[in-house]
């Protein structure tokens, strides 16, 4: 018995399936991965286990673009990307008894950092040391990776102290105050689990169940923003869009390829030259304008023997009946009425310049 073949519409449907599949697995799960720091992001420099601890301790954490409001009790600034009049607006908040933590060292909200070559800071975890801010007593060693360190100056709470830099700094605005971090990296999804990061955050960020902690992100102002349109498509858009092109490549491929043995096609017939020229007198014969017949056939028969023999179109019709004489034997009578310009006035003519016609078509084109 013989064994039947898949049709091919089933095997290219499968084969397409096939490819999908391994595209998909191969861009992995859909993950959340954005850009350092997202709050959103579950990437290694993301901050969404911060996201995590701080609603496990029970704080009230908003995500929301803005700017920290009057029910917000401590704001998180994690990249300064503030300008003049939304720093002056967050210090107004401030001043009226918020909290801001900021972890960029390059805010105009933070103190100078010291010179790193004058500190002669170790590698590795951060020991407590010297430390007079009573909320960070519990928090004994930190992994901070390169964090900066910022000068004491009078005024102001420390903790991590290093000579006459710290690695944490508080000081008091108005009725509230900025706390200063040497970096961000604590507070990120790749260190937050490491030493007592998660403890420096909890004491920082939510020292207190239902505190309202808002990760500031401010507004862009209108034409701002530092990002193309290619960097605004969500990663499973970029996924689905990969996966159709696989599938274009493959049915680009399959359509490409014939499978099977070659199929052999019936050829147009061919019609002979005699009858070809003998149709056209005929049907312009029946425009009852035999002159006009005539001259279409003879002109059409001119053209098709000057390419064949190779005769110029300013060569005169004389040259080209002697050339046809010549080659075909054909009496030279028959070859002027094929080719000459005598008039014809009725069908009988007709009928004879398509009869000649056909015969020097059949003993030269052929």
């Amino acid at each position: 018995m013989a064994r039947r073949t898949p049709p091919r519409g089933v095997i290219v449907a499968v084969s397409v399936g096939a490819a999908l599949l391994v595209a998909a697995l191969a861009g992995g799960r859909p993950g959340r991965d954005g850009p350092p720091l997202d709050p959103r992001s579950d990437g290694p420099l993301g901050t969404s286990a911060l996201v995590s601890l701080l609603e496990a301790l029970d704080a009230e954490v908003s995500l929301a673009t803005g700017l920290p409001a009057q029910g917000d009790d401590v704001a998180l600034l994690l990249r300064d990307d503030l300008d003049d009049e939304q720093l002056d607006l967050v210090l107004d908040w401030v001043e009226d008894g918020g909290r801001l933590v900021v972890t960029d060292p390059g805010s105009p909200l933070t103190p100078l950092t010291v010179d790193r070559a004058l500190l002669d800071l170790p590698t590795g975890p951060i020991s407590g040391g010297s430390c007079n801010i009573e909320a960070l007593a519990a928090v004994e060693e930190v992994e901070a990776g390169s964090a900066e360190r910022y000068e004491i100056t009078p005024g102001v709470e420390w903790c991590f102290r290093e000579g006459d830099g710290a690695y944490v700094v508080t000081g008091e605005v108005g009725a509230g105050d900025i706390v200063a971090i040497g970096g961000a990296a604590a507070l990120t999804n790749e260190l937050l689990d490491e030493h007592d990061n998660a403890v420096l955050a909890a004491a920082l960020l939510a020292p207190e169940p239902a505190t309202a902690v808002r990760f500031l992100d401010p507004p862009v102002p209108a034409g701002g923003g530092d990002e193309s349109l290619i960097d605004l498509i969500p990663p499973g858009v970029e996924r689905a869009l990969l996966q159709l092109g696989v599938a274009f490549v493959l049915y680009a491929v399959w359509r490409a390829i014939r499978l099977g043995r070659p199929v052999r096609e019936d050829q147009p017939v061919r019609i002979a030259g005699s009858e070809l020229v003998a149709a056209v007198g005929r049907l312009l014969g029946r425009t009852r304008r035999p002159d006009a017949a005539a001259a279409a056939i003879r002109g059409r028969l001119r053209r098709r023997l000057r390419s064949r023999l190779g005769v110029p179109e300013s060569a005169p019709d004389d040259v080209l009946v002697g050339m046809v004489e010549s080659r075909t034997g054909l009496a030279a009578e028959d070859v002027t009425v094929a080719l000459g310009d005598h008039p014809v006035h009725d069908d009988d003519g007709l009928v004879a310049v398509a009869r000649t016609s056909s015969s020097v078509t059949s003993e030269v084109l052929r």
